[in-house]
């Protein structure tokens, strides 16, 4: 019989909320955790941290810090990797979702943010851990193949890596650039090259390059015939990806063409017809509109979003069909020439050509996607994305500070807005005035003196106004002090910090970069590269015969079985 005194809740070591299975777990000990597990003892699952039911809302008036650190404990027992193990049927699921579920609820508990992420990170090492287990690559083939019914990924065939798939939705680097993961896809990748990596770099430089210039074959033989030697040899993931990235070269290569005018004679044609380059742009295009209207429909809207080379490539996309719906504007409102001193501000023609000038910013920004294949430029390409993510950070507090200033400046400087002689003014000309007279011009002027392009006698007036003087001259001090000195070497701080951060962990944020990209070449479809891609096929014309087939099949009217009354 158990003494009285133990059983006081005063004088227990532990909150009432430790159960023993969750102290066993805490601990992590297998015997006792299997012991409970076999009497049927189980850990209860808390209840979202949003939610609103009575038993939440009363237990956080209570004391909400006891019902934090219950929930805390509760979560410290579920990641304890002897208690997945044992009480999981699928292990691998299960770590999955509890870290990202940790991962999730850090961002909302910011008071217990630290050790919310610890348990996530335990979890993905236990992922990581139990794949080491695998002594073969069947064993490694049925994990990774492996599907359950309550998967989130659709139904394809059984040896599409759909665990894989669920870790990289899941984000468990570590799961994915374990060495025997990245093995079997290396196997993959490079399936009709088993020496690949073995050969001298120039023998791949040229075989590259050889298999490259041969892409509008292979994409016309996949065409014809699909199920031939060289229609099969383009499905091959490593071929698949030469093949679009030769298309892509050449597309930037047609960009490039079209810079230089080659073919266009007078500039001064209002509504210039399209050249004999841009109308060889124009099927990339509607092909590269075409790959991604396939890669939302297939993905769906949500995952299509959350690339951001995806949106990338819509803004570009965008850019192409203004510029080119404003050329057909151009050429069929306006004729004749005109001199180019002449035509309005917002003349199409004028619109579509910085249009298309921005678009090929784009399309060459583009290609840095591609260096994720290679173990140099790869770490270097996810820095710099994480880079970019300092920057939109710093762009927030200096757009306050730039805001903040050009609002002092421009009410001080507004009453001696001058009319400059020779009918220039602004920033722009030889001697510069009027730097703050507007708001806009304002804030270009603060803007352009970060790179010290604004001259310290803008901030003198005609009148003998001393004291303004002082005062403009002084603010427009402060204002580079603080975005040159302060603002500047802070975000100079953050991007080294995102680059060391990148750099201590290269190899896992590289290889999970990487399966991401080998990942979608391995998906069935999406094989021809643009423009081949807008060619219907037979393959396509069959399988749309085959859905209309099965849609229709559907819809047939299913007679209902006839029920017979009484006659009386």
């Amino acid at each position: 019989q158990v003494p009285p005194v133990l059983l006081d809740k005063q004088f227990s070591e532990f909150t009432p909320d430790i159960t023993p299975i969750i102290l066993a777990a805490h601990t992590n000990n297998y015997e006792i955790i299997k012991l409970l597990v076999q009497k049927g003892v189980s850990v209860p699952r808390p209840h979202e941290v949003r939610c609103n039911c009575v038993e939440c809302v009363s237990s956080s008036d209570v004391d909400s810090l006891r019902h934090s650190r219950s929930r805390l404990n509760i979560y410290k027992a579920l990641a304890s990797p002897s208690l997945i193990a044992l009480s999981s049927e699928d292990p691998f699921l299960t770590a999955f979702q509890l870290s990202w579920e940790l991962q999730e609820l850090s961002k909302v508990e910011n008071e217990f943010k630290s050790e919310y992420e610890e348990l996530s990170r335990q979890c993905k090492q236990f992922a990581k851990d139990l794949l080491d287990q695998t002594r073969s690559s069947r064993e490694l083939e049925i994990i990774l193949n492996y599907r359950d019914d309550n998967s989130l990924i659709e139904e394809q065939s059984g040896n599409d890596l759909a665990r894989l798939k669920l870790a990289i939705k899941y984000r468990q680097k570590e799961f994915v650039a374990q060495p025997n993961c990245q093995q079997l896809l290396a196997s993959r990748w490079y399936d009709e090259f088993p020496g690949w990596r073995r050969r001298h770099w120039a023998v791949k430089m040229l075989t590259c390059v050889v298999i490259g210039l041969l892409f509008p074959v292979f994409s016309v033989c996949y065409l014809i015939a699909p199920k031939s030697p060289l229609g099969l040899f383009i499905r091959k993931p490593f071929i698949k990806f030469i093949c679009h990235t030769a298309s892509y070269l050449t597309f930037l290569f047609l960009l490039l063409l079209a810079s230089q005018h080659i073919d266009r004679s007078d500039l001064s044609m209002q509504g210039p017809p399209p050249t004999i380059v841009e109308w060889m742009i124009l099927p990339w295009v509607l092909g590269f509109i075409w790959g991604e209207i396939k890669q939302m429909w297939d993905g769906g809207l949500q995952d299509y979003i959350h690339d951001w080379w995806n949106l990338m490539d819509f803004v570009m996309n965008s850019l192409y069909l203004a510029t080119i719906s404003l050329k057909i504007v151009a050429f069929s409102k306006y004729s004749g020439l005109v001199p180019r001193e002449s035509w309005d501000m917002w003349h199409p023609t004028l619109v579509a050509e910085a249009l298309f000038a921005i678009a090929n910013i784009f399309s060459s920004l583009r290609l840095i996607s591609l260096f994720t294949a290679n173990s140099h430029l790869g770490p270097l390409q996810i820095s710099l994305g994480r880079m970019l993510l300092d920057i939109l950070k710093f762009l927030f507090i200096y757009c306050l500070v730039l805001l903040a200033f050009a609002n002092g400046l421009n009410q001080l400087y507004f009453y001696y807005e001058t009319n400059e002689p020779g009918n220039c003014k602004g920033i722009r000309c030889e001697k510069q005035n009027n730097a703050f007279s507007t708001l806009f011009e304002t804030l270009q002027s603060l803007f352009w003196s970060i790179f010290g392009l604004i001259n310290l006698y803008v901030t003198n007036v005609k009148a003998r106004h001393e004291f303004t003087e002082f005062v403009g001259a002084t603010m427009f001090g402060t204002y580079n002090v603080i975005s040159l000195v302060v603002l500047l070497n802070m975000l100079i701080a953050m991007m080294n910090n995102s680059y060391q951060l990148i750099a201590d962990h290269a190899d896992i944020e590289w290889k999970f970069a990487r399966t991401k990209l080998w990942m979608s070449y391995f998906e069935e479809g999406g094989t021809l590269p643009t423009p081949f891609n807008v060619i219907p096929s037979p393959k396509s014309l069959w399988y749309l015969i085959k859905w209309l087939w099965r849609h229709l099949c559907k819809k047939k009217i299913r007679r209902k079985p006839e029920s017979f009354g009484t006659i009386g």
